[in-house]
């Protein structure tokens, strides 16, 4: 019995496409659907110790990913209720991968939904890669949303 889907949400295009799949999902297995962005401090961290970033910079640009992250989550919450699929949001902070695989396993996350994964150009960008780690490292299957005309047409069907 699928009880729980992890819906992993980013500042991508790929989002949206990822939530209205989600959200069909949830609708059709009467799933619980969690919607989780993360605020990378890891890199902001990382950032600042290169000093790319000073101290008012990497606050400015955190407080831009909480309010970008809070209004992703809000959007593909109303999307959700539109099609009475009732969606529940976290905004997190830390490592992006750990964040959503921790979540994963703390549910535990029956089904874990994900944007298209970009392309990788090199073998070491497939260890650095957030969402590579995400679907290497899920306690539980991964579903890479992709054909946005498909997604949108099953979306577009749920009355």
């Amino acid at each position: 019995m699928i009880k729980n889907i992890l819906l992993s949400v980013s500042g991508s295009a790929e989002t949206i496409v990822a939530a209205k799949y989600a959200i069909c999902l949830s609708r059709l297995l009467q799933a619980n659907l969690i919607a989780v962005f993360v605020i990378d401090t890891k890199v902001l961290s990382e950032l600042l110790k290169t000093r790319i970033f000073v101290e008012a910079e990497a606050r400015s640009y955190e407080q831009d990913l909480e309010q970008q992250g809070g209004m992703i989550l809000e959007r593909i919450k109303k999307m959700a209720e539109s099609k009475q699929v009732p969606c529940e949001t976290s905004l997190l902070r830390g490592a992006i991968s750990d964040e959503v695989i921790r979540t994963a396993h703390e549910l535990p996350a029956d089904i874990l939904v994900l944007g298209e994964l970009r392309e990788i150009a090199s073998r070491a960008e497939t260890f650095i890669d957030e969402g590579e780690r995400i679907f290497r490292k899920s306690p539980c299957p991964v579903i890479i949303s992709k054909n946005p005309a498909m997604v949108e047409a099953l979306y577009k069907e749920i009355a």
